[in-house]
This record gives C-alpha cells, sequence and structure tokens, in this order.
C-alpha cells in the first residue's frame, strides 16, 4: 500500500481507522484467543490481553516512525517469530481443551478475578510477535501510513496511531460486549463445546506455526552446518 497524491490528515486519519477496522474483523488467532479468554475466563482477562496487543501495535509504530523498517523486515522473517507464534496459540489451545466450565457463583469470580493479568498480557504481547500476517501488515500496510503522516509532524503521527487503534478497538469492543453477554445464555455443556472447537483450532494453528518454523529454521542453520 502506498500513497502517491499526499492526503490530508483528515483524509488520512480516516483511510488509517477503516484499513485498520476492515484488517481485525478476518477472524485469526488473535480473534481466537481473544473469544476464548472472554467465554472461559472473566472479561477483563480478556481486556488485559487486548492491552498486550496493543502495546505491540504502539512498540511496532514508534520502530517504524524512528526509522526501523529494514530491522523489522528482517525479524520478522524470522523463523523463531513462526515458533513463538506457534508455542503461544499452542499454550491457549491446550488450556482450552483442558478448560472444564464450573457454576458461576461470586466465590468463583472473585477467585478469577485474582488471576494475574500479566500472564493475559503476556499472551497478547507472544501472540502478536508470533503472526507473520501482523509482521507483514506492519511493514506494508502501517509502514504506508507511518510515512504518509510523516508529512504532517508528529501531531500528525499521533493521529494516526490513535486511529489506527481505534480501528481495532472499534471491533473488539462490541466483539468483547457480544461474548460477554452471550456466554451468560450458555450452559456449561455449550460452554465447553465452544471452548473446545476453538481450542482444536488454535492449537492446530500453532502445530502448523512450529513445523513450518521448525523447517525453516532448519534449512537456514542446521542444514548448512549439516552439509558442510
Amino acid at each position: 500500500m502506498d500513497f502517491p497524491v499526499p492526503l490530508t490528515l483528515p483524509a488520512l486519519i480516516v483511510s488509517a481507522f477503516l484499513v485498520s477496522l476492515a484488517t481485525v474483523v478476518v477472524p485469526g488467532p488473535i480473534t481466537l484467543v481473544l473469544s476464548r479468554l472472554a467465554i472461559s475466563h472473566r472479561i477483563s482477562r480478556a481486556i488485559w490481553f487486548m492491552v498486550g496487543c496493543l502495546a505491540v501495535d504502539v512498540l511496532l509504530f514508534s520502530a517504524l516512525a524512528a526509522g526501523a523498517a529494514p530491522v523489522l523486515r528482517r525479524l520478522g522473517a524470522l523463523p523463531i517469530v513462526e515458533i513463538v507464534g506457534g508455542l503461544a496459540l499452542l499454550w491457549g489451545g491446550i488450556g482450552s481443551l483442558r478448560h472444564q466450565p464450573v457454576p458461576r457463583d461470586p466465590a468463583r469470580a472473585a477467585h478469577i478475578e485474582e488471576v494475574p493479568a500479566s500472564r493475559a498480557v503476556l499472551s497478547g504481547v507472544l501472540v502478536c510477535l508470533g503472526n507473520v500476517h501482523y509482521w507483514f501488515w506492519w511493514i506494508t500496510a502501517g509502514l504506508a501510513f507511518v510515512e504518509a503522516a510523516r508529512a504532517h509532524g508528529y501531531a500528525g503521527m499521533l493521529w494516526i496511531l490513535i486511529a489506527l487503534i481505534g480501528g481495532v478497538v472499534a471491533w473488539y469492543a462490541p466483539l468483547l460486549w457480544a461474548l460477554h453477554h452471550g456466554r451468560r445464555l450458555m450452559g456449561p455443556r455449550t460452554e465447553r463445546i465452544v471452548v473446545v472447537v476453538m481450542g482444536g483450532a488454535l492449537v492446530a494453528l500453532g502445530a502448523v506455526l512450529v513445523l513450518l518454523g521448525s523447517f525453516r529454521f532448519w534449512l537456514r542453520h542446521l542444514a548448512p552446518l549439516l552439509g558442510g
């Protein structure tokens, strides 16, 4: 994506918001993990997961603004990216498969609330950093918005960052609301089925990423050593 004709700042902001929104609407690992957390845990766990994802967004935006696009391209192409992402998805998927719904009562709710939010934030960071498509988006469309915003100074770049994050929140906030209210209609059996299906999808995605990353790591680093 590029912008051969300089856009006014309002037009650029609207474009960034719409592109960001259209990107997250397509289901992927982030949506699966977010939904699983919202259904099998308190909604706060899913929110903290999104905090981790948005922190990575801010980090990558800042890095691109600082001129780190070549470095990010090299990092995103590393096999370890797929391996880390695959392990994160396997972690979440296995947790889903082991999930056992229990009666919802105040004591249970209080217990879940005590679970450290740091694990959900870490999950968000790992799932994003290990998502090859996520890296690809930032070094293409994301970089295009950063470069287009440079003409509008620091204030313009800040507005573009807000617009990109706004597109993400505009989709996931209603989704979380729907999952939160929909969960009240689920019995333990329905909840178990939904979470297991999500867990199976996460395990499958994670396994594919780990295998693909391991194969690429073998070709790039181990095979030349053994061949020599």
